[in-house]
């Protein structure tokens, strides 16, 4: 599979330097249906936005790679590709696909669809490379393919497919009693090439509309494939749930900023339990309400009911409340325990000297949840401590062994967790200084789940000799991010995503670029040096400890 992905990706790469994206026309048919992940890239774009910063793609990837590595390698070997005949007029689309049984394990198809338009450059082409089989012809496509992978290329006079496949070691031989975990090529293209159009994606009218978006990426899930490649789950009805669940999403670079939007589609079973249960608004009070200057936070809604809806969709009512009766409990007594607003909010990240040498990392973090049925509530953690998980402390029940580094608090409202008593006792008296910005607190309100976390704030918390070089340069680069997401309005889940650069007269896809290339030489010179140094003496512990006000 890596040989795939590799190949895959040098291939796509190297259509960034000659491409000039239309609209797709045929390319999306020979996408399978049920495709569980599509990615469309507008190469020109693309191009164009980076062309601005004076970025050379070619001189990139020189300058990230060893001369005699396998990326090196894959990007030879592809660099004459896109002069062979590819049509680079048209888009470039990669596809994932995963199915599988229990008898003949799981697969992962990789497949990159491109668009043809001199057959006879191309075959001139696909016979003087190393490692390829002679061209061989089926009904109506020609091939060849990789000596070492199982990896094939094939063609007509309009399109080119570079796809293979990942087969787990089959348990059991196949119809033709073969047990082996490769592929052949009727196995991999042919279904590809001969596929009708109402097989392929161009058959899905939500795909339809994705492609009719503006956008410099487009990208395509599709939750039923992804569950039915799943052996147990696809024997459920909880695989039928989300038939016709499909997501897509578009990502854009803009001065200053990258965005991505998503829309989650849900089909008519899904639709009628969202609709049934709708999430209300996120309680942002949860996060004003914090009592220093935050540093980022999730805040939610959900209505537990959901997951007992699915539960019971699925016909795991039973098998679920027979365990949980062995606990004394219901799932009744799970989903009313919590009304369903959810906070966790953070801020005064960074480092201390430990007594043993070296640093280790501290935060100030607060988790608050409201209590729906505080006798469900009681009886969940009764049942908890009768399992030695909790423990009486102060008249309510406290995770056992807590320690001092954690404060806890149920009164009957709220549940909150903190680091610290300091930080409870501040939180719970109601004076708030999360010291939000107005626009982060704009784009957070009405909606039902929001996420925020200041970058810059928290890298600057860190002294320069305590983070790597690669760190330093993403204290100049990045700014903050925020995503945040709709209700359910009938048809889809509206999600919206925001990363925020600190240069913002620079188109965002060069500032990550030249991020990107800079940590990536930084990471290979710290590897090299930790390869020659040894890893003693690296605290890997990972431990967050309040700081030392909290404790």
């Amino acid at each position: 599979m890596k040989h795939i992905i590799r190949y895959s990706f040098f291939f796509l790469v190297i259509f960034f330097t000659a491409t000039s994206c239309k609209k797709p026309t045929d390319q999306i048919k020979y996408i399978p249906k049920d495709a569980g992940f599509v990615f469309d890239l507008n190469w020109k774009s693309l191009s164009e936005k980076a062309s601005k910063a004076n970025i050379n793609w070619d001189s990139i990837l020189r300058s990230t790679e060893e001369p005699d590595s396998s990326i090196a390698k894959a990007k030879r070997r592809f660099d004459d590709f896109v002069h062979s005949g590819i049509d680079t007029e048209k888009n470039i689309f990669i596809f994932i696909k995963t199915g599988g049984s229990i008898m003949n394990g799981q697969s992962t198809t990789v497949g990159v669809v491109a668009g043809l338009k001199n057959i006879t450059s191309f075959e001139a082409y696909i016979k003087k490379q190393e490692g390829v089989s002679e061209i061989k012809k089926e009904s109506n496509f020609s091939y060849v393919a990789f000596s070492n992978d199982n990896l094939f290329i094939g063609w007509t006079d309009n399109v080119a497919i570079l796809s293979g496949t990942e087969l787990q070691k089959r348990k059991y031989p196949d119809s033709s009693g073969n047990s082996s975990n490769r592929n052949s090529p009727q196995q991999t293209l042919a279904p590809l090439f001969n596929q009708k159009e109402e097989e392929s994606v161009a058959s899905i009218p939500e795909f339809k509309d994705l492609m009719n978006e503006k956008a410099d990426m487009l990208f395509w899930s599709n939750s039923a494939s992804m569950f039915n490649s799943v052996p147990l789950l696809g024997m459920t009805k909880i695989a039928d749930l989300f038939k016709n669940s499909y997501g897509a999403g578009t990502v854009n670079f803009e001065n200053g900023k990258a965005t991505a939007n998503f829309k989650s589609y849900c089909g008519k079973d899904l639709a009628a339990i969202l609709n049934k249960y709708k999430s209300s608004a996120a309680d942002m009070n949860m996060v004003s309400q914090y009592p220093f200057p935050a540093s980022g936070y999730v805040v939610f809604n959900f209505n537990p009911q959901i997951v007992a809806e699915i539960i019971r969709f699925g016909g795991l009512e039973s098998t679920v409340n027979q365990y949980l009766q062995k606990q004394g409990l219901t799932l009744d007594d799970i989903t009313k325990a919590f009304k369903g607003d959810f906070a966790i909010v953070f801020s005064d990240l960074g480092t201390k000297e430990k007594e043993s040498g070296g640093r280790r990392p501290t935060a100030k973090l607060l988790f608050n949840a409201t209590i729906g049925d505080k006798a469900a509530y009681d009886k969940i953690v009764s049942k908890l401590a009768d399992q030695g998980l909790m423990e009486m402390q102060n008249g309510q029940y406290v995770p056992r062994a807590m320690g001092n580094e954690f404060a806890y608090n149920m009164n009957g409202k709220n549940l909150v967790v903190t680091t610290g008593n300091d930080l409870m006792q501040q939180y719970l008296s109601g004076k708030g200084n999360a010291a939000i910005p107005a626009d982060v607190a704009g784009k957070s309100k009405g909606k039902t789940f929001a996420l925020y976390v200041d970058i810059n704030k928290i890298l600057q918390s860190f002294t320069t000799d305590t983070i790597s070089k690669s760190m330093q340069a993403a204290k100049v680069t990045f700014k903050n991010v925020i995503s945040t997401r709709e209700n359910f309005n009938g048809k889809y889940v509206a999600s919206n995503f925001e990363l925020t650069t600190l240069n913002s007269s620079e188109n965002s896809l060069a500032t990550l670029i030249k991020f990107f290339v800079s940590a990536s030489k930084q990471i290979q010179q710290e590897g090299k040096k930790l390869q020659n140094k040894g890893m003693a003496g690296i605290d890997t512990s990972g431990i967050v400890e309040p700081p030392e006000d909290e404790k």
